[in-house]
């Protein structure tokens, strides 16, 4: 950064936070006020103080790659798919287990589970590995439907007012319309998939695999040797699901028996041993992959712990201590991508990584393993931090899992099995050694990191600020009309050219800092077409009222940082008239005290210049 980005250290008062477990206030910095009538709203924490963090970027795989579910009729997967990938079990051999070990019993069997999955995509068609996995031979997954007559008494639905639908592991009760019914069955089933490739040490069905490929020889067919079999994976019992018709209904059933469900998107009950979900929220995607994260790890493993609170010493996992990775773990489910041939866990790109990278990079906050590690559920709920609790216990899960060090990755198989009561693949693995400046690590990324994996065209958040990215890594990016919030802030090597290729498919962009970047008038043009962005910030890059004057037509803008900037008395009229500004900043611009009183009597209900800046 260029030393004049130095002089200033900004200090903040108060903000407002939206959202379910996401980043909450950082320890110091700059913070923006935003409003929405969404309650899943990216918290953006606004930091001004300009000193340099350094970091130094992580390289090489950082996430986990898995088959799917095919079709029978479905072409084989190209075998560039697999190029570069890392699959789950190939993560632990950097130094495998020792022979006649539980360990190495595990690794060999969690092979053969890992190339009966290649050998799927490899012939999506073949049938004994269909019936093995329990795939339908004609379609992908088969899922019947029928006139609700036996959801559980709790739920006190008539019989005939549902639905209720059947996959292989799961039963749906559902007042959704069959449509949505069946892609959440369909997306369940992909998710169990992945979930047991990738947990292949904690689940059920690794004794199964075990026995029937005891007589398998590493390198020979998969196919060849269930062919010769009649075994099949088979389930003790079909998980629960509850699927309401929307959230006013799933407020109004549950909200006597669980106060604040209304607050959530979604909800686990290990009391009942079913998932509660609800169809036509954007948000309902992840929040199913963390649920059904934790009903997976509950009823899919031979999990000892309690299902209540009030179970003497028996107690629910993560009850007493280490409740940090039960919802880590669901978090870092979250980042699924399930696309036609294969799916990938982990990411740099992955939603929630966004606000820790923010939170880390930015404001240089951090909560060590030693600080979220003794709580348990009720403590850690208690917590006026909440989301920022949160927040670092799914970055701690995403670095120790996806940082290269087989040995944290050991670990974390090790706590699961721990807290939920599974007997431990890895009983010997040591803590990780964990601080600060592995996980800044971890968070920041380059050109390499961009280049290698380039985000999904559904992604809806990116925060790349104070990392070492340039046009070169940017512009492989897609299309990314689902981007809601873009932070590309303290990244000199940004210009106005990079800024217009990202903006223009962003049509759906709310949020977007460019603060000390290398942009200019140019992207006047980019901004004037954001018509749903709500928050900017262009505070110490060199623009001026002509780029203001691009900005008068947008409507929806509650939040403005300009900064350090050039702007003067002649882009205050624009400004005036922004019919939802909450938020205005011009400190250390061309705009006089008297334009300034002047806005004040116009706009007496927006904050002007919230923040104090002290020159050292």
């Amino acid at each position: 950064m260029a030393n004049t980005l130095h002089q200033f250290q900004v200090f903040h008062s108060r903000a407002l936070w939206f959202g379910r477990n996401l980043s909450g206030p950082a320890q110091s910095g700059r913070l923006a006020w935003v409003s929405r009538a969404n309650a899943m709203l990216c918290p953006i924490l606004k930091i001004a103080f300009l000193f340099a963090l350094i970091a130094t970027p992580s390289s090489g795989a950082d996430r986990t790659t898995f088959a799917v579910a095919l079709p029978a009729d479905a072409t084989a997967v190209d075998a560039a798919t697999w190029n570069g990938a890392t699959f789950a079990n190939q993560a632990m051999l950097d130094t495998p287990a020792a022979a006649g070990t539980a360990s190495s019993a595990t690794d060999t069997a969690w092979r053969a589970y890992t190339e009966l999955w290649q050998s799927h995509a490899d012939d999506p068609g073949d049938r004994a590995v269909r019936r093995f996995l329990g795939l339908s031979l004609r379609g992908v997954i088969e899922i019947g439907s029928a006139r609700g007559r036996s959801a559980p008494s709790w739920l006190q639905w008539r019989r005939g007012s549902y639905q209720q639908f059947e996959s292989p592991h799961f039963t749906i009760y559902s007042r959704a319309s069959d449509d949505d019914s069946k892609r959440v069955a369909v997306d369940l089933e992909q998710c169990y998939w992945v979930w047991t490739q990738m947990f292949f040490p904690l689940w059920e069905g690794k004794q199964q695999v075990a026995l029937a490929f005891a007589e398998w020889t590493p390198g020979t067919s998969i196919a060849d040797h269930l062919a010769k079999k009649t075994s099949r994976l088979s389930t003790r019992t079909k998980m629960k699901v509850v699927l309401f018709r929307d959230w006013n209904e799933y407020a109004a059933t549950l909200s006597k028996a669980i106060p604040g469900i209304e607050r959530s998107t979604g909800f686990y009950s290990d009391e009942n041993r079913t998932t509660f979900l609800f169809a036509g929220h954007e948000e309902t995607e992840a929040t199913r992959r963390h649920e059904l994260t934790h009903q997976l790890f509950r009823e899919a493993t031979r999990s000892t712990r309690a299902r209540t609170s009030r179970s003497g010493s028996d107690k629910m996992p993560g009850e007493d201590a280490g409740f940090w990775l039960i919802e880590g773990i669901a978090g870092y489910f979250e980042s699924l991508q399930l696309h036609p041939s294969h799916a990938t866990l982990g990411g740099w790109d992955a939603s929630r990584l966004q606000y820790a990278r923010y939170r880390t990079l930015v404001g240089g906050d951090f909560m060590p393993l030693s600080e979220l590690g003794p709580e348990g559920r009720l403590q850690a709920q208690q917590r006026p931090d909440l989301a920022r609790y949160y927040a670092h216990a799914i970055a701690h899960t995403h670095q120790l899992l996806d940082g290269g060090n087989v040995e944290n990755r050991k670990w974390i198989y090790h706590r699961l099995a721990e807290l939920y009561g599974i007997e431990s693949p890895y009983p010997n693995v040591a803590a990780p050694d964990t601080g600060v400046q592995p996980l800044r690590s971890f968070l920041s990324v380059n050109d390499d990191d961009l280049k290698r994996n380039p985000p999904d065209p559904t992604t809806k958040r990116l925060c790349l600020s104070s990392c070492e990215v340039t046009a070169d890594g940017i512009e492989r990016f897609p299309k990314l009309p689902q981007l809601d919030w873009l932070d590309l802030s303290r990244n000199r090597q940004i210009d106005s050219g990079v800024v217009n290729s990202v903006l223009a498919g962003a049509t759906s962009l709310t949020q977007l800092s460019l603060e000390a970047t290398a942009v200019d008038n140019r992207i006047a043009g980019s901004l004037k077409n954001a018509q749903k962005l709500e928050e900017l910030d262009l505070s110490f890059a060199a623009i001026d009222d002509t780029l203001i004057q691009a900005i008068g037509g947008l409507n929806e803008l509650r939040t403005l940082w300009l900064t350090k900037t050039e702007v003067s008395d002649v882009a205050m009229d624009v400004i005036e008239s922004l019919p939802k500004l909450e938020v205005l900043d011009v400190q250390q611009t061309k705009v006089t005290d008297a334009r300034l009183e002047q806005f004040k009597r116009a706009r007496p209900n927006v904050k002007l210049n919230p923040l104090e800046l002290r020159v050292q």
